[in-house]
């Protein structure tokens, strides 16, 4: 049984932080590998600057360009799928081609906040083990409270030998929170900045990707 992190979003655009998480969570839970898994139109979010065909090409030109990204792919597994992109249904597609795996949720502390509100959050949660990265720095009162709010009856287990904050239910479904991975900017913030006319090369991004957005004029005022 292979372990796959599944790690989706909206990656509008990809910058050097989503790598170097996907990096940092595949080593740090031995994953066989790991999927980034654009969406085309995610529930409850505005309509991406840029189309899934480029957010994906980014994404895989990044990838190509990185010397330490071996076992991480992109996955386009939801360009086919009903709008809008809930995880239940890409989870449930994932299995379907690659089953009989052990799979890894990769969501940040704000979708743990929220997730007893996601479509099927029950069904999901009996399907995945997550990893939560608290990117925002969440003190560990709050994050005790997202994971008393989830569905699933989680348990502490505090004598983990991983450097991390894990729980687990009776069925044997994990929650892992990986405490001290900060990710000091966003692609919101990366898109304003292009749009005031910053150079792509200048900011957080791949250099595959920044040259993408300049041929392709993405997210400028004008486009």
């Amino acid at each position: 049984m292979q372990a796959i992190g599944i790690f989706g979003g909206t990656f509008d655009p990809v910058h050097t932080g989503h790598l170097a998480l996907a990096r940092r969570v595949r080593d740090t839970f031995a994953l066989d590998s790991l999927m980034i898994v654009p969406a085309p139109q995610p529930p409850h979010k505005r309509r991406p600057g840029a189309s899934f065909a480029q957010r994906a090409a980014m994404i895989e030109l990044a990838l190509a360009a990185c010397p330490d990204c071996s076992r991480i792919v992109c996955s386009r597994i939801e360009e086919n799928l009903p709008a809008p992109s809930y995880t239940i249904h890409t989870v449930e597609t994932i299995m379907q081609h690659c089953g009989g795996q052990r799979f890894f949720l990769i969501i940040g502390m704000d979708s743990l906040a929220d997730l007893p509100n996601w479509y099927r959050a029950t069904e999901l949660l009996d399907l995945v083990d997550l990893i939560v990265v608290n990117r925002d720095q969440a003190r560990q009162a709050e994050i005790e409270l997202f994971v008393s709010r989830l569905p699933s009856d989680y348990q502490p287990l505090p004598d983990h030998d991983h450097h991390d904050h894990v729980w687990r239910t009776d069925s044997g479904r994990m929650l892992h929170v990986l405490l001290d991975f900060h990710m000091p900017y966003s692609s919101t913030a990366i898109r304003e900045a292009l749009r005031r006319g910053e150079d792509p090369a200048a900011l957080p991004l791949p250099e595959a990707v920044a040259a993408y957005i300049n041929t392709h004029g993405l997210y400028s005022g004008s486009s």
